[in-house]
């Protein structure tokens, strides 16, 4: 198993620029918001940097709280602009279709964050119904799940409005979260029937769709911006941040000696002082980095379903299952056991 694959967990700052201008049309100043990790105001002008995926959704708690809105991810994707996807944003403008352009959101998803599986299918075929496809989003860490897809979701509908032209509502939407008391909101922004408890996170729509042109397409921008998005993509997943190569050498860490911020320090040649700045920077403190690897190898352990409970303790560096079993309820609010039921969607 790729243990650097289940490590992966950042957001761009372009998308956290969205949630903190969100915020702040409802009164909230963004040094109130993003003390919340730690972080000051002034990491908003550096668009080419990324914070940590967790940190984004430490922050995005925290926003539903001082909101007090509990429709805040529908509102949130409602309110996305082409500038908080990035570079990515832009390069859908560019494409020939909206197939195009779904296609690329799929492979350079993770430009804009690395909190979610983003897939286009083919709808199973209904009697009755026109071909539809499902453009679905599985979410990576436990935090935030129910928040997070009907944000992503309905800020895919608010973009593919503006940059098809079309006021088309789906076919139908699916959440895997159980429904709310008040689904006035689902209704309003989707405008169609919406189902909770499903198996994925999707907006199923008709098939013939996928060819509509897009009115701002233009072929040299898409390429210039297509090679520009590869590039990235690339440097991305070599994984050569500072946050990246700590994760990896604590990952080692922990099962042989246990967490020890000197130690991880002299392994990626920096002072701890140093150390400690760079994940600052990235919303973390050591602690947090710590509690942060534990939770993704344990995600990513827990796929193997023949891998026993001590194991996966020791691996991460728990003295006991009991320890791992109290991070495990923390951080999901499940126990280990009912995570590991067949039906649970695997991370």
């Amino acid at each position: 198993m790729d243990i650097g694959a289940s490590l992966a967990g950042s957001v761009s700052i372009a998308y956290l620029q969205g949630l903190v201008e969100h915020l702040g049309q409802i009164g909230v100043a963004p040094a109130e918001l993003l003390g919340h990790v730690q972080l000051t105001p002034a990491i908003l002008a550096q668009r080419d940097q990324r914070i940590a995926a967790s940190a984004y959704l430490d922050l995005l708690g925290e926003a539903a709280r001082l909101s007090g809105d509990p429709q805040l991810g529908l509102h949130l994707g409602e309110a996305v602009r082409p500038g908080y996807y990035g570079v990515l944003g832009y390069l859908l403008m560019s494409c020939a279709t909206l197939a195009d352009a779904l296609h690329r959101q799929a492979r350079y998803a993770s430009l804009v964050g690395d909190l979610g599986r983003v897939e286009l299918a083919d709808e199973p075929v209904r009697e009755g119904l026109e071909p539809q496809v499902a453009h679905s989003w599985q979410p990576l860490l436990p935090q935030q799940r129910a928040l997070l897809a009907e944000e992503t979701l309905a800020g895919w509908v608010t973009f593919g409005r503006w940059i098809t032209g079309l006021d088309i509502p789906p076919t139908e939407v699916r959440f895997q979260h159980p429904a709310p008391a008040d689904v006035s909101e689902h209704q309003r922004i989707f405008r169609c029937p919406v189902s909770f408890n499903q198996v994925d996170n999707a907006l199923v729509f008709p098939r013939r769709l996928l060819s509509t042109p897009l009115g701002q397409a233009d072929a040299e921008v898409r390429r210039l911006f297509d090679a520009y998005a590869e590039r990235l993509l690339g440097k991305l997943r070599q994984g050569h941040s500072v946050l990246d190569r700590a994760r990896e050498s604590l990952a080692a860490q922990l099962a042989a000696e246990g967490p020890d911020l000197e130690r991880l320090s002299e392994a990626l040649a920096l002072s701890p002082r140093t150390l400690q700045r760079r994940l600052r920077d990235a919303g973390l403190s050591f602690s947090q980095l710590v509690d942060e690897t534990r939770q993704q190898l344990v995600l990513h352990y827990l796929r193997d379903p023949a891998r026993e409970l001590a194991d996966i303790a020791f691996l991460v560096g728990f003295s006991e299952p009991g320890s791992l079993a109290r991070a495990f309820r923390r951080w999901t609010g499940q126990s280990l056991g009912e995570y590991r039921r067949p039906s649970h969607p695997m991370p």
